[in-house]
């Protein structure tokens, strides 16, 4: 774990306040030398049980895409925009009078992405990634401000990135002086969801290794 002892005990934001006993902050995963970073959104129920990113079938699906173009996901280093599940709840009265709950993702809040900030931040600055690749919305916008990702997925971005102010309860950005390599692409997730970005991503991912083969990082490369 690239991220000191302090950020298991967590708890800046009502995501990290409503974890399970026993769970802590999702961390980033990987290589400490990665030239390639890859950030997600948020934390689902399999990754807060392993605390690992990426694990289930966002994951496979992540998995078998970078497979299918010759990339080795585990020559890279893997994080997440937010570190805890963010979830809604739901009550069901059954038949025998007694309530089940069950719990469902959601899109993590600004206040949650603003209090993580920071750790991934730690992680960027750590690793100095030659190249980043963003999965959906939220780590783009994280990184890159408001953004479309349905006009840049798949494209590369060379560009500042926000910063969190080093004050530790801070909440507010600023600019980053250095400037980043950032590849945009759909969240693996999408696909599950909405099979018509199937062959999107799938070309955005031939693009993206032509990239990698332009920037010349090539311990990605099977």
């Amino acid at each position: 774990m690239l991220l000191p002892e302090k950020f298991l005990t967590c708890v800046r934001c009502e995501d990290g306040l409503r974890r399970e006993e026993g769970q802590t902050p999702v961390p980033g995963y990987g290589l400490p030398n990665a030239e390639i970073m890859l950030i997600g959104e948020s934390p689902g129920a399999e990754e807060m049980k392993h605390a690992r990113p990426f694990q289930g079938k966002a994951g496979e699906n992540l998995n078998q895409f970078l497979a299918d173009v010759g990339l080795n996901r585990d020559q890279m280093y893997i994080a997440n925009a937010t570190r805890c599940r963010p979830y809604k709840e739901k009550e069901t009265l059954l038949k025998n009078g007694t309530v089940r709950i069950t719990k469902s993702n959601r899109p993590p809040s600004k206040h949650a992405i603003a209090s993580c900030a920071a750790w991934l931040d730690m992680e960027i600055q750590l690793l100095m990634p030659k190249l980043i690749i963003t999965l959906g919305s939220t780590p783009l916008k994280r990184l890159v401000g408001e953004c479309s990702i349905s006009e840049v997925h798949g494209n590369l971005l060379t560009v500042s990135i926000q910063r969190p102010e080093e004050k530790e309860n801070s909440r507010e950005f600023f600019w980053s002086d250095e400037r980043y390599h950032i590849f945009p692409l759909y969240h693996p997730a999408a696909i599950i969801y909405r099979r018509e970005l199937k062959e999107v991503f799938q070309e955005d991912m031939r693009k993206l290794r032509r990239t990698i083969e332009e920037l010349k990082i090539t311990s990605v490369i099977v």
